[in-house]
């Protein structure tokens, strides 16, 4: 069996990371599955001696899935959904591990639930987090809760992007690949040794490709782009003992929009029925000042009745498209522009021969800027300017060691994380006008200012004992505490009333400001702590070298926030602190049933993992149709169960073959009320994010051609149940279930040239990866929910459209 049918049996193992000796590879058959060796604990263990659900690719297999980043990663990934956020497509990531998730909405006060890393260093915000995978080793899945070693908001899991270390060895590479819609990418790394013990490794890649959503008014396609990924890394052996790695990157994406689509029009919905000055009953009363302002950032000629009829005229837009990836086009072409600069620190010391400490030091400074037009007209009917800067740093200290003669195996630590964010925002729409008073402009939008900062700190510790050579227990426990300010300024809200500058109590006359002061918006503040305490006990028992079970429980913790819901007039709001209130804390417990088996003389690799996950409290966002609309987050309790089945199997030389199947049974325990006190969830309504069932299938072959190189083919089907795309059944999409075909044909020269064909999404399946839904009219169906109105605010449904069929070719070179 050939190098890369060895290295393929290990890395599309249903397992971790793929880390293969020469010792190992002589012990192993030649028709049989490579060794796996995991770091999921922050120590080294078989990875079918570690009682914990993971899956992880390791970077050639990526490629022969079709995946080049982390969009798309989770279709060959049962129990695992990555996604966009509501009306802001990929632009910001959602993910969610069975079911569990958070931040469908991507605003700088949410959270996820699933903690994304790279290199045991945390990337700690969604915004840019669909990684490019350059110069990756392999990424691992970290199923169920993992706070106790891997830190904050790990309730779901944890997705770990580890990078290829610089070497001793000089050697690089260089790829191009060209395909479908002028795509062009190249990338390329050089490992340099400097001196004994000293090395650098650099990567770099440059992608584009155009869109492939056609945008009718410009003759243009979104949904493409372009990105430039740069890293540098240095390992220092400084001193016996001694290791230090050095990293730092720069990620920089650009694109002309989202590829999402505009459909499902309502005439009689808030905003078109305020843009064209029709009075519905219950709605406030339209605003000439607001209209006619959202009316003059446009020449009068977008509107075809003149402003006279809502209805012909998004008929008109809207009869123009044909095809199903195609949208008019908005008044301004939309922008995503993301700049992300990252250094990381890790510093490793033998203490003696059976301790060492670690610092792992991370810093991330992160700038987006978002304009979209949401209704995709030229109408001036709903457009956005969004300005985030986001600034984190992360420090923690590690104690890693053995004790009683290797029988215990423990790690031990001190966290911190600290985090500036800020949300500018220019909102364009009939309800708030185009006109900003406090800042001074016409036609720029009104303004929105959110801040917020964040301190973390941690310890933890966590060791397993090997009670007998077949008996081992875990236990770990990480005590956290988080820290949050958070200040929110919204024009038309949180009005004050002010006299020469102070503020001044309407004593007297509640409902207006007292004589000689005036009603102005000021900035509401509030500030909370919430602390916690999250074990993980487990027992594995090895029945013979071939197999072995566990159990285990874990407790996941994501701490409380704030909701940006403001009053207008705070004067008169019964409401405390102008109704800026906050959400609590979030706590589940998880327990888990695990099989891990390698079968017929390791031809036959066989896992099973079933879970039970009780969640008390979780942080569940809801969207209000208002008037005005309102997003906030409340708290519901929720049980999520079922199991996870990986199968791996090298039945001849070269041939690889795989299986996964996963099945999630997600439900609310109990009604839940939103913020006006009505019902808004209830057990019927289905979860967030949560596809049933997900499976994967997959085949890769390679034969020796003669002296000349190695040929491999390979495979891959994933598929998806349907699944909902925002948590409240007033706004959710139910996205159709879909499946995948990617398929990769390479061959390998001895002098290290190497030119594969690869096709993605080979049978053409249109799919949609996101959706958001705030489009009357009030009468259609809420899922779950009965006798509530659904949302009737935008006027129009947002689709978010997955790519469609592509080929390409990719040429490289080792050395």
């Amino acid at each position: 069996m050939s190098c890369l049918a060895i290295a393929l049996a290990s890395l599309c193992a249903p397992g971790a990371q793929a880390q293969q000796s020469d010792a190992a590879a002589e012990e192993t058959p030649q028709s049989g599955l490579g060794e796996i060796v995991v770091t999921a604990q922050r120590t080294e263990t078989r990875l079918q001696d570690t009682p914990l659900s993971i899956v992880a690719v390791g970077g050639d297999q990526l490629a022969a899935q079709g995946a080049d980043s982390l969009s798309g990663f989770d279709t060959f990934i049962p129990n695992v959904a990555i996604g966009g956020t509501a009306a802001q497509g990929n632009a910001i990531v959602s993910v969610s591990i069975r079911g569990i998730g958070g931040a469908p909405q991507g605003f700088i006060t949410q959270e996820s639930a699933v903690g994304i890393y790279i290199d045991d260093i945390l990337f700690a915000r969604p915004n840019g987090a669909l990684l490019d995978l350059l110069d990756v080793e392999r990424v691992e899945v970290l199923r169920g809760p993992q706070g106790t070693l891997f830190g904050r908001n790990t309730a779901g899991g944890a997705i770990r992007y580890v990078t290829k270390t610089p070497s001793d060895a000089l050697e690089g590479s260089l790829k191009v690949t060209a395909g479908s819609r002028d795509r062009v990418d190249i990338s390329g790394v050089l490992n340099v040794p400097l001196a004994e013990g000293l090395a650098t490794r650099f990567a770099f890649a440059k992608k584009s490709r155009d869109g492939y959503v056609h945008r009718i008014i410009d003759d243009e396609y979104v949904g493409g782009g372009d990105s430039t990924t740069l890293r540098g890394q240095l390992r220092w052996e400084a001193a016996p003992g001694l290791e230090i790695n050095l990293s730092g990157d720069y990620i920089r994406t650009n694109d002309n929009g989202q590829p999402t689509l505009a459909t499902n029009f309502s005439p009689t919905d808030l905003y078109p029925s305020q843009l064209y000055g029709v009075a519905i009953p219950g709605d406030p009363p339209p605003s000439p000042a607001f209209y006619n302002g959202m009316r003059g950032i446009a020449p009068l000629s977008v509107s075809p009745s003149g402003y006279t009829n809502a209805a012909s005229d998004f008929a008109y837009y809207y009869g123009q498209v044909r095809g199903r990836y195609e949208v008019y086009g908005g008044l301004l072409p939309d922008v995503n522009k993301l700049k992300s600069f990252g250094l990381a620190g890790t510093i490793a010391y033998e203490i003696s021969d059976s301790v060492t400490i670690k610092s792992l030091t991370g810093y991330r400074d992160m700038d987006q800027i978002q304009n979209q037009d949401w209704d995709r007209t030229p109408i001036p009917l709903v457009q956005l300017n969004d300005t985030t800067k986001i600034e984190y740093f992360t420090q923690e200290f590690q104690l890693n060691g053995s004790s009683f003669s290797d029988r215990l195996k423990w790690v031990a630590g001190l966290f911190y994380y600290w985090d500036d964010s800020i949300n500018l925002r220019r909102r364009f729409d009939p309800t708030a006008g185009v006109n900003s008073p406090s800042q001074g402009d016409v036609g720029r939008g009104t303004f929105e200012s959110k801040h917020i900062k964040t301190k973390s700190i941690a310890a933890f510790a966590q060791g397993t004992l090997s009670v007998t050579d077949a008996l081992s227990a875990t236990v770990g426990l990480r005590w956290g505490k988080d820290n949050k300010d958070f200040a929110s300024f919204r024009e038309g809200r949180g009005q004050v009333c002010l006299a020469n500058g102070a503020q001044v109590p309407a004593v007297g006359n509640p409902a207006n400001c007292p004589a000689g002061s005036v009603s102005t918006p000021s900035t509401q503040t509030a500030s909370n702590s919430w602390s916690s305490i999250s074990p993980r006990f487990s027992l594995d028992y090895r029945w013979s070298p071939e197999v072995m079970t566990y159990a285990s429980v874990a407790k996941g913790y994501k701490g409380g926030g704030f909701n940006d819901g403001i009053q207008t007039r705070c004067y008169r709001s019964p409401l405390p602190n102008c109704g800026l209130n906050e959400y609590g804390d979030e706590n589940l417990w998880t327990y888990e049933l695990g099989l891990r088996s390698d079968l017929f003389d390791r031809k036959v690799r066989f896992n099973v993992t079933a879970f039970l996950t009780k969640y008390a409290a979780q942080q569940i966002q809801l969207a209000d149709p208002g008037p005005p609309p309102l997003v906030y987050t409340v708290n519901g309790d929720s049980t999520v169960k079922g199991v996870e089945v990986e199968f791996l199997a090298a039945p001849t030389t070269g041939l690889v073959l795989r299986a996964n199947v996963g099945y999630v049974d997600a439900k609310y325990d109990e009604d839940i009320r939103g913020a006006s006190g009505a019902v808004a969830v209830t057990p019927d309504v289905p979860f967030y994010r949560s596809p049933r069932w997900s499976y994967s299938l997959g085949a890769s072959y390679e034969m020796p051609v003669a002296e000349a190189g190695d040929l491999a083919f390979d495979l891959n089907w994933g598929w998806k149940a349907s699944q909902v795309s925002y948590p409240s059944p007033t706004n959710f999409i139910t996205l159709p279930s879909y499946g995948l075909l990617n398929g990769r044909i390479s061959f390998a020269a001895e002098g290290g040239w190497s030119i594969a064909l690869f096709g993605n999404n080979l049978t053409d399946k249109y799919y949609l990866t996101g959706a958001f839904d705030p489009s009357g009219p009030s009468t259609k169906p809420t899922p779950g929910l009965t006798g509530v109105a659904h949302d009737r605010v935008f006027g129009f449904t947002m689709l978010d459209i997955g790519r469609p069929r592509e080929f390409g070719v990719e040429l490289s070179y080792k050395f």
